[in-house]
């Protein structure tokens, strides 16, 4: 159970957050914004050290959801594209040691 256990140091923090973008994306395509917002919250709040390059690609992905989806004009949908277009794409380069 460690690995979806944040305070565990065998948690799989990129496998959760591609199964909350995914999550963010199912509620997205059954019209549910709100929904979509609480579910890459967390992957929006994750420190720059655990921001991978595949979680960097799964968050753009709901971002361009966001942008082709129904919902765009949507203020939430709105909101919740401006937040993910400031996630940072890069991250600073790991500690040597």
């Amino acid at each position: 159970m460690g690995f979806s256990d944040p305070d565990a140091p065998s948690w799989a923090f990129g496998d959760l957050a591609g199964a909350q973008c995914d999550l963010a994306l199912v509620r997205l395509f059954s019209g549910d914004v709100e929904g979509t917002a609480d579910a890459i919250r967390p992957v929006l709040d994750l420190p720059a050290s655990h921001r991978n390059n595949g979680i960097i690609v799964s968050a753009m992905r709901v971002r361009h959801a966001l942008t082709s989806s129904p919902a765009r004009s949507a203020v939430a949908a709105k909101d919740l594209r401006a937040e993910i277009e400031a996630f940072p794409t890069s991250r600073p380069a790991l500690p040597h040691g």
